[in-house]
């Protein structure tokens, strides 16, 4: 019944142009840069209220044929293939040569969309409209630009950004593909003259606005940068990734309350990023809000247990505030996260000395020795712990240890400071 359905809707052509080009009926169905027929006495004299609703009808039924043809592929055979198939077959027989090769477009595209995406299928299907017609080549070209560079094939994504480009000058997606392209292999110049070009073709091509920001803070204009962003901001109110930005570009820029307060925002959307929060506390701290800093930080912390940046923070923090003991678990979880680095086990140890608990301090200095035996800060502060606590002998034998310690470091040897 779907097949005949189908069938019957391509034959009522009630709104068809009297032209023999089905596309090409100034409709616009076959995109920018398309090669246009010769203007016809209708064309110049015949554009009136009529023409143009007829126009419009004509676009109309065509889009109800593909609409249909999508819903009723999948279901009409054995398989989604299968069904395709009988209904390119039917588009090609009536005449819609346009509408089939939408069609078959759409069907290369749904091969790279949903769990069951089949990228190799994809890629295929899409080379394959290379052999067609020019506005069909533009846009395979396009999609496969941007395949290739979402898999960081490179040299593939720009050849076929070239080619998208070439067939179509006017399509802001192909000249976006092509900016990114550039952007990678370092040349941001050219990449901020394609993404400047994409505006020109499409006011509102959000890659590309978002893109020529980037390009722009890396290069360090960052008041153009400013006006990117914000205007991505204008076309997509409240996106987490524009205000991130917006927000890192007045920091650079050395703005830092309107920084504070872009992150301000950002934290209302994302409540619980980490990231964000670090970014908060650290202009916090750089304004003299220690308070404010310490709250974002510790928020931080507790959402994500291991930022090293943070625990230093937090630790640097609270030993010059003389709370040794939150210090010292501070320090001593960073060891925990960073165990091959030397420094998070000797600043947990100086918090255990400054409070006062020289035996456990003792302790985690000779865990440090036994793990790094040349080290000769490490040696030194056993050295002093040994001749605070009257434990002359031992500290005499760790002594030497350590005079062969500071023999190797002159020698040109290392001290183990940071062992990765």
């Amino acid at each position: 019944k779907m097949k005949r359905a189908f069938v019957a809707l391509l034959k009522l052509r009630a709104y068809e142009s009297d032209d023999a080009d089905e596309a090409g009926d100034g409709d616009g169905a076959v995109g920018p840069g398309a090669v246009r027929r010769e203007a016809t006495a209708d064309d110049v004299l015949g554009d009136d209220g009529l023409r143009q609703m007829m126009r419009e009808k004509q676009l109309e039924a065509r889009r109800k044929i593909i609409q249909a043809a999508k819903l009723i592929g999948p279901k009409i055979a054995g398989n989604a293939e299968l069904g395709y198939e009988f209904l390119l077959e039917e588009m090609h027989a009536h005449g819609y040569e346009f509408l089939a090769n939408e069609l078959e477009m759409e069907q290369a595209l749904g091969h790279l969309r949903g769990s069951g995406a089949n990228f190799e299928e994809g890629k295929r299907a899409l080379k394959e409209f290379e052999k067609k017609e020019h506005a069909l080549k533009a846009r395979a070209a396009t999609n496969l630009s941007f395949l290739y560079f979402a898999e960081g094939d490179y040299d593939n994504a720009e050849k076929y950004a070239d080619m998208s480009v070439e067939s179509n000058r006017y399509d802001a997606r192909a000249l976006v593909n092509k900016g990114n392209c550039m952007l990678q292999r370092g040349d941001m110049e050219g990449a901020r003259d394609s993404y400047l070009e994409a505006v020109g073709v499409e006011a509102d091509c959000v890659d590309a606005i978002y893109n020529l920001g980037l390009v722009n803070k890396r290069l360090e204009q960052y008041q153009d940068a400013l006006v990117n962003f914000r205007k991505v901001l204008a076309i997509i109110p409240n996106d987490p990734e524009a205000t991130w930005q917006l927000a890192d570009v007045c920091e650079r820029a050395g703005n830092t309350s309107m920084a504070i307060k872009q992150f301000d925002l950002l934290h209302a959307r994302v409540p619980t990023d980490p990231g964000v929060l670090a970014r908060l506390g650290a202009l916090h701290a750089a304004a003299g809000d220690e308070a404010k800093a310490l709250q974002c930080y510790n928020e931080s912390h507790r959402v994500y247990p291991p930022d090293i940046n943070v625990i230093e923070w937090l630790g640097t923090y609270h030993a010059q505030q003389r709370a040794y003991e939150k210090a010292y678990k501070h320090f001593a979880f960073a060891n925990e996260v960073k165990p091959r680095d030397v420094k998070w086990p000797l600043l947990a140890a100086s918090c255990q000395r400054r409070g006062g608990k020289l035996a456990d301090a003792l302790e985690t200095y000779k865990n440090i020795h036994a793990k790094w035996p040349d080290h000769a800060e490490c040696l030194k502060h056993i050295v002093g712990i040994l001749t605070d606590l009257g434990r002359t002998s031992e500290a005499a034998e760790f002594d030497a240890k350590l005079s062969i310690a500071e023999s190797k470091m002159r020698g040109g040897g290392s001290s183990g400071a940071n062992d990765g």
